[in-house]
Parts: structure tokens; C-alpha cells; sequence
């Protein structure tokens, strides 16, 4: 007979990475803008992507004012995680764009820097570019998946967490969190929106 194992407490430390749904008709708005942007972002970012062009937040001010609800919902994740229930900071939308990732393109790993938090917004998720990963004979992430790296490589710990894009789906995560986005081989298009928020 097999003795019973005691319970035990699972401390959790590390960046605090968080994962929520959007409202669809907030993602259909920033789709329909993001297909008619002209600036390109691309000097600004270490992407490999061709089509990355900013969102106007001065001048749509909708954008920040629905998206606020994200943020607060992190900060109020990060309050329990991290025991600081009086954390409450002003912050600001900095930068949002959007990425139109296609075959052959991708994200290399990179922090995002003058800024305290940053996001991904996945929009449009191919199935052709899921398809992929079925055919995938490595261990390693699947084509399209956007990878969080964290600390030294130690047996004992965990320091990738992999994802698979979802529709209308958000990631929120500290800035200086390494990441990247693995490329695909589908003629098909990725679309996601990503940014930055500061404290102020």
C-alpha cells in the first residue's frame, strides 16, 4: 500500500504573466483600423515582420479608454500575486501597433524597454498556420507560438511558457519579460496587436 503523500503550499515566484479574453467587438474595431494604417512601426521594433504600422492613440482616444479595463484587471492579479494590495499606480498607454505576420516572418527574442508593461492581442489566428504545429517533429514551440523566457535554465524550473495565438485572447506581462514569436510556413496571415503602458 502506498503511503499518503502530506499535502503541501506551491510558492509561485517569477514575472507575473497574465492571459484574458477581450470583447469581440473591441478586437473587430482595432482589425478594421489596423488593416487601414500606413506608418510603419518598424524602426521601433526587433520584429522581422514587414507589415507593422502604429495605432493613432492621440487621436482615438477609444482605444485606451475600453482597454483600460485590461490593464486594471492585471494590477489587480499582480496585488494578490505579489502581496502588495496598496500598489495602484496612474499609468498610460505609450504605444499600440499592430503586426500582420506572414510565412517566413518572425519576432526574435527581445524585451520591450522604456515602459513597465506589455501586451499581445492575437485577432487573426489561421487555421492553416495551427495545422502546422500537427506536423512539428521537434520538442521545441510550434510555428506561430508566441514564448515567454524566464531566468536560467535549471532542471528544477520552469523558464518557457509557449502559447498558441487564440482569437481575442491577451497577454499582459512585465516589459523587461524576454519573448518572442516563433515563424510559420503557411501562406496565410498572423495578426496580433501589441504595446506599451507606463507608470506615471
Amino acid at each position: 500500500m502506498q503511503p499518503v503523500l502530506p499535502e503541501h503550499k506551491y510558492h509561485q515566484f517569477g514575472p507575473y504573466l497574465a492571459e484574458m479574453p477581450v470583447n469581440p467587438d473591441y478586437c473587430a474595431k482595432l482589425l478594421k483600423l489596423g488593416k487601414k494604417l500606413k506608418k510603419s512601426h518598424r524602426s521601433n521594433l526587433a520584429g522581422q515582420i514587414h507589415h507593422e504600422y502604429i495605432y493613432p492613440i492621440e487621436t482615438e482616444q477609444w482605444i485606451f479608454n475600453d482597454f483600460q479595463i485590461y490593464i486594471n484587471t492585471w494590477i489587480e492579479g499582480w496585488k494578490k500575486f505579489s502581496n502588495r494590495p496598496n500598489f495602484n499606480p496612474k499609468y498610460t498607454l505609450t504605444q499600440m501597433w499592430i503586426n500582420r505576420m506572414k510565412a517566413k516572418e518572425y519576432n526574435p527574442i527581445h524585451v520591450h524597454t522604456n515602459c513597465d508593461l506589455s501586451f499581445v492581442l492575437w485577432l487573426e489566428v489561421p487555421q492553416r498556420m495551427l495545422d502546422e504545429a500537427k506536423k512539428n517533429e521537434t520538442n521545441g514551440a510550434n510555428p506561430g507560438e508566441t514564448c515567454f523566457l524566464y531566468g536560467e535554465e535549471k532542471w528544477s524550473a520552469v523558464t518557457e511558457k509557449h502559447f498558441t495565438p487564440q482569437v481575442n485572447t491577451l497577454m499582459i506581462f512585465p516589459a523587461d519579460l524576454r519573448h518572442q514569436v516563433m515563424h510559420f510556413n503557411s501562406k496565410v496571415i498572423r495578426t496580433s496587436v501589441a504595446g506599451n503602458i507606463k507608470f506615471v
